[in-house]
């Protein structure tokens, strides 16, 4: 072999990275004949070329093969007796072998690339010099090769450590894989430039999230929470276990909510109408109001079941983790279950029902009603537009007696229960302007970007806390907004000016909506007594209605029928207008609440948000410091050509001068490193939840079309037949009499209930050291039952 020969080798043999190493295909539509350049530049095998490792052999004929268009496989390999390194490799075209099926139908065949090709090369190593040599060059294939559809073979796909990186980081962003791949081609310059696929990158993915829960997913989210734990003492969390230690409920809540709790516990919104994991556990969040009026979460709890037992576990972990402090307000749906258990948990709790989940329910209850459109606007009239209970009883009484319906079972149900859900019963205790579940209906649409069915617990938890810091940062944006300036008054008054200085942007606006109002106000009736004088005022916004305003000049309290102040928190412009009537021009601090206050230093913004950076891969988490250091040096080569010129000769003579394979470890040594730290001694066993039984309509039963009807009726016919054939053939055969082959019954298990017993809850809120476990794969058992029928209305 020339010496030209063997410097091409050698240098080709100095570089362990073989992607990088292959010829990159040139930018536009590649044609057959564009690597032909590149064909030609490619040393070709030769008898007797000596390599340095069997590594060099095995790289130098891919690069090869991707300059030919074929990929290549080892056949076989030996290792020398009484040696331990392989001494002999067999390297062929991967299409060399022939394909055999056991299956006799040619349509169900597979497809096969098998080809019975003989090329390849063989080679060996001298055991004096320890050098690889070529024993053998078989040139010629009995198929057709293709140069530009060599980056299609698996052989030669390969995502770099940096495409990693950015996935990842996607993909924990909640950025969908098509769109994380868009971007990969616009930054290669097109797909013919890509060394990856679609799926290589799936199957990238799905394995880091493998790896997250290699333990099992009821043990990996353990983990989470203990390390959560570790790095804030006031995370809080506990566990809810059965018999067998199978999750069944799950709550938590990070110090930050904890803290944000003591300013903002007056009034919160519980829903578990969301199903966001692979378990289908209910989420149910803890929704609270900030001083922004934005929406905050003051705990979490995943849910088996919603019955009684559940909720009233959920709610004692709550108000545990807020030092038994209950809130003074609750905004449900009508579950009974959620009901009892609140009057279990929350007995002193003004509990509110969604508003909005009844009226939407008229359609369905009154549809087939002969005046249904006239019964449904005089009920929601009477619901809506009364300001006190004796208006409301005698307009929802003149309805039911007008249209006969006091049979109606479910209009009498709903009436007996008014007081939970009536505006005018309710709306003389404070709920930051909220009558429905809203909050946490808009609070499950904000997760969707970050989960999914089919989310693990452990990435749930995870996602959850991205979604959490995205809440966080945008208080701490409006609380930006705050600081750097001030809204405009609509008005001259000087009570503006106050809710000006005090208030936050976002409240202040609906303050001066209020002022802005006053204009439109008129003065009905007047009636003066000795402290205490009654307005009635006409508003333009609400035609044909008189608003009763009250003010005692002795100690400026002013109160206005339409209850404003007590159910938001904001004064009513029926209000401010007497106000202004009666001259006066500083509000008492009463009517200036702390809660919406923008000056006022609460403990939470001191509380940042738990991080878990547990970085499952060893490689990316070197690679991830290397590049932060990169970083700045890149940044720094880019101001000017001058720069530019000096890093790229240092980063070129770094790269040529510095050997790859020295700081490589073999592959026993990498280890991912998840959970717990190696050194805990498990006793126990945290084990995954099986896949609950959900409320309402299974996912999949769905109304189809008449065309999928047809498909599904004919599928289901060759389904029964092939049965039919299978059940014929076995009793011939003297195989098993049932479907079981035991001649008996099925010994399927049916789901019984499981009584929440106090054995079955496992606190991890303070952790004992030696208090760990192990995790199991996940079961696939039926859920326990529900005990409790959580729909109220027949």
């Amino acid at each position: 072999m020339s010496t030209q020969e063997m410097d091409g080798v050698r240098s080709f043999g100095a570089s362990n990275s073989f992607v990088e190493d292959l010829p990159q295909p040139v930018e536009g539509n590649m044609q057959e004949d564009t690597p032909e350049s590149v064909r030609n530049s490619v040393i070709e095998p030769r008898v007797g070329m000596e390599f340095d490792s069997l590594q060099q052999v095995i790289e130098f004929y891919k690069h090869y093969a991707y300059s030919k268009g074929f990929a290549t496989m080892t056949r076989n390999s030996r290792k020398k007796k009484g040696f331990s390194e392989t001494s002999y490799v067999n390297l062929k075209c991967n299409r060399e072998g022939k394909y055999s099926s056991s299956i006799d139908d040619p349509s169900k065949k597979r497809s096969t690339i098998k080809n019975a090709c003989e090329a390849g090369i063989k080679a060996s190593m001298d055991i004096t010099d320890k050098k690889w040599r070529i024993l053998s060059f078989i040139e010629d294939h009995n198929h057709e090769l293709s140069p530009s559809k060599s980056r299609h073979f698996a052989a030669f796909r390969h995502i770099s450590t940096d495409t990693r990186r950015r996935l990842l980081i996607n993909d924990n962003a909640g950025v969908r894989i098509n769109s994380s791949i868009k971007a990969s081609v616009v930054e290669a310059g097109g797909y013919e430039n890509m060394t990856y696929n679609q799926r290589d990158v799936r199957n990238f993915l799905e394995k880091e999230r493998r790896l997250k829960c290699k333990e099992g997913d009821g043990q990996a989210l353990h983990d989470y929470f203990v390390r959560m734990q570790a790095k804030n003492s006031n995370f809080y969390h506990a566990l809810d276990l059965d018999d067998e230690l199978r999750v069944r409920n799950v709550f938590w809540v990070d110090a930050r909510s904890r803290a944000a709790y003591e300013s903002f516990n007056d009034v919160i919104t519980f829903d578990t109408t969301y199903l966001t994991n692979k378990y289908d556990m209910s989420f149910a969040p803890f929704i609270g109001i900030n001083h922004h009026g934005e929406s905050i979460i003051l705990g979490c709890g995943l849910l088996s079941s919603e019955d009684t037992d559940s909720f009233v576990w959920v709610f004692r972990q709550w108000l545990q983790s807020m030092s038994d402090i209950a809130p003074k307000a609750i905004i449900t749906d009508q579950c009974q279950a959620m009901r009892r258990a609140i009057e279990i948990v929350f007995p002193e709790t003004v509990h509110r029902w969604c508003i909005w989940h009844i009226t939407m329910k008229l359609p369905v209850k009154l549809a087939g009603l002969e005046a249904y459109q006239d019964i449904k606007h005089y009920l929601l009239k009477a619901v809506h537009d009364s300001m006190t209970v004796e208006e409301f009883e005698e307009k929802w009484n003149h309805t039911i007696t007008l249209h006969h319906l006091e049979e109606n079972e479910w209009l009498a149900k709903l009436y007996e229960e008014r007081e939970r859900w009536v505006p005018a019963f309710l709306n003389s205790n404070f709920f930051a302007g909220m009558s429905s579940t809203q909050r946490s209906e808009s609070m499950n649409a904000f997760f969707d970007g970050y989960v999914h069915s089919s989310t693990t617990l452990k990435v749930f938890v995870e996602q959850f806390e991205k979604a959490m810091r995205n809440k966080v940062e945008k208080e701490i944006l409006s609380d930006f907004e705050c600081f750097k300036g001030k809204l405009e008054c609509s008005s001259s008054s000087p009570m503006e000016k106050q809710f000006q200085e005090a208030y936050t942007h976002e409240i202040f606006k609906r303050v001066r909506l209020e002022f802005a109002g006053r204009q439109g106000c008129i003065v009905n009736e007047l009636v003066r007594g000795s402290d205490e004088v009654k307005y009635k005022i006409e508003d333009e916004a609400c035609p044909g209605k008189l608003f009763e305003v009250r003010f005692n000049s002795s100690e400026c309290l002013v109160g206005c029928v339409c209850r404003m102040f007590e159910f938001r928190g904001i004064l009513c412009r029926h209000a401010l207008f007497v106000l202004s009537q009666q001259r006066v021009t500083i509000l008492p601090d009463r009517y200036i609440l702390d809660r919406w206050r923008k000056n006022i230093k609460r403990k939470h913004t001191y509380v940042s948000t738990c991080t878990d950076d547990v970085q499952h891969n060893p490689v990316l988490e070197r690679y991830e410091k290397l590049h932060r250091l990169a970083v700045g040096v890149l940044e720094i080569g880019a101001e000017s050509v001058e720069n530019f010129n000096v890093v790229e000769k240092l980063l070129i003579d770094l790269k040529d001068n510095f050997s790859r394979s020295c700081g490589k470890q073999p592959s026993s040594q990498r280890k991912n490193s998840v959970g717990a730290a190696p050194d805990v001694v498990r006793t126990e066993v945290v084990r995954s939840p099986t896949v609950v039984k959900r409320k309402g309509r299974p996912r999949m039963k769905r109304l189809k079309s008449s065309m999928e009807e047809a498909v599904s009726k004919a599928k289901k016919k060759r389904n029964n037949a092939v049965a039919r054939n299978l059940a014929h053939s076995t009793s011939t055969t003297g195989v098993g009499g049932s479907a079981y082959g035991d001649c008996s019954t099925s010994n399927m298990e049916y789901p019984v209930s499981m009584p929440h017993s106090h054995d079955g809850v496992i606190h991890l809120t303070n952790p004992m050291p030696s208090q760990s476990f192990v995790s199991e794969s996940m079961s696939q058992t039926q859920a326990h039952g529900n005990e409790d029928q959580a729909l109220n209305l027949p």
